[in-house]
């Protein structure tokens, strides 16, 4: 039986969907072969072993039970082996994990900072290395090595928290005027995310963002459709992609599929997307390059535009893609014929193959 850290929560803005994503991968892990270890985060950082039922998760009522504090230590071999220790009142124990699936969203989980501790205790996990990860949550270095490698990006402009007036307009003139999209360059999800079409909503956008970030990305609007990849595997040993899907906006909006009580509240997702067979290969082909020119391993989202001229632009990478039961990654693997335990199975089982 390999037993696997289930690792959730975090200390993003993305905290609760890190639980629902956590929810539905501990549901579909195959329980003949994979034993979950449930590692905690909560919102203010601490890291805890929760052994209480799984139902509790979604809720957060697993912060108040059945929790004892855990900590990573580091070492990497068998003379100095690091990783999950159990801290409780009788003493400290090291809990058995042979490899972590990390589900954390946004900063301080997707970003490589828990990657980096992972690997600095010896641990192996499932899903994007340190820098992948860094980069894709930086959405301006993710944007500058998409268009070095071929592939179309938004012009996209940094401004930093404290930026002048005349640097906030230059910003927006850089990028073709309005509409431009802000963004906190290292957010993930559309929290904090707002299109400005004026001067007016410009300035509320900035201070939303600035909010969650002192880095903001300023992006020309690109006007068109938004699809995106689903892809498992790393340039060495090949990938595979789920179906492309597509995005069709209700109203005069932008993708809020996290922000919505009801998760289809203002959106519709068609998988697989309703595009002409040479437009889909193209979305395909650049969201591969994509994928390998960030480094990415293990799977992850690439998301794009298709313009109506048919021009394909790269929009964002999520490098752990939403996990819930409504997400698009494991929607896009399953009409792909990838059932969502199936790639979890095949993603463990490549990492626990790259250790051995």
């Amino acid at each position: 039986m390999v037993d696997v850290a289930i690792i959730f929560g975090g200390i993003s803005t993305e905290h609760d969907i890190s639980l629902k994503s956590a929810d539905n991968v501990i549901a579909q892990l195959p329980r003949d072969r994979f034993r979950p270890v449930l590692i905690g985060i909560t919102r203010d950082g601490t890291w805890l072993h929760y052994t209480g039922d799984v139902e509790d998760i979604v809720s957060g009522a697993w912060e108040g039970h059945d929790v004892k504090p855990v900590a990573l230590l580091p070492g990497r071999g068998e003379s100095a082996r690091g990783g999950f220790i159990e801290l409780a009142e009788e003493g400290a124990r090291q809990l058995k994990v042979d490899v972590a699936l990390p589900v954390l969203h946004g900063q301080g989980g997707e970003d490589g900072t828990v990657q980096g501790a992972l690997e600095a205790c010896g641990v192996p996990y499932v899903g994007c290395g340190v820098l992948a990860s860094a980069v894709c949550m930086d959405k301006d270095a993710a944007h500058r090595l998409a268009a070095a490698a071929g592939v179309r990006s938004p012009l996209c402009e940094v401004l930093y928290r404290g930026a002048s007036d005349e640097e906030c307009q230059a910003a927006v003139e850089r990028c073709g005027g309005f509409p431009v999209f802000v963004k906190p360059a290292r957010g993930g999800s559309s929290i904090g995310v707002s299109k400005a079409s004026d001067e007016a909503s410009y300035r509320t956008a900035l201070e939303a963002a600035f909010a969650l970030d002192e880095k903001v990305a300023i992006e020309e609007a690109i006007q068109g459709i938004e699809v995106g990849c689903a892809v498992v595997g790393d340039a060495v040993r090949g990938t595979k992609m789920g179906a492309v899907d597509e995005i069709v906006i209700q109203g005069d909006g932008f993708f809020r599929i996290h922000l919505e009580k009801d998760p289809g509240a203002n959106t519709e997702l068609r998988c697989p997307a309703d595009l002409p067979d040479d437009v889909l290969a193209r979305v395909r082909a650049a969201g591969r390059t994509v994928y390998e020119a960030l480094g990415c391993s293990g799977f992850a989202r690439v998301d794009l535009f298709v313009t109506p001229e048919g021009e394909v632009v790269f929009n964002e990478v999520n490098s752990t893609p939403g996990m819930t039961y409504y997400s698009r990654f494991p929607q896009m693997m399953r009409v792909a014929g990838h059932e969502l335990d199936e790639v979890l199975a095949e993603l463990i089982d490549a990492e626990l193959e790259g250790v051995a």
